[in-house]
């Protein structure tokens, strides 16, 4: 997808506690942490309107959603072909 203001925007695939699909947007992603006893990352987002900070909670650890970005960066950094 793509964001008029900052070029491509960064979304996510991750997984809500009922293990379905959420995306999310990264560029909104303020801070991320792993509770290793609840087994889920929070996710801490920006809004665009409201100015207020959401919490989103998600399966997937700290350290697959790292890998997830740097796998996405490589993705945008490539050359288009054409």
């Amino acid at each position: 997808m793509t964001n008029d203001r900052y070029g491509t925007a960064m979304w996510l695939e991750l997984h809500d506690g009922d293990n379905l699909p959420i995306y999310v947007n990264m560029d909104n992603v303020v801070d991320f942490r792993w509770y290793d006893t609840e087994k889920f990352t929070c996710l801490i987002t920006t809004a665009p309107f409201a100015e207020k900070l959401h919490q989103l909670y998600v399966r997937e650890t700290a350290r697959e959603i790292m890998s997830k970005i740097q796998e996405e960066q490589l993705k945008q950094n490539r050359p288009r072909q054409g």
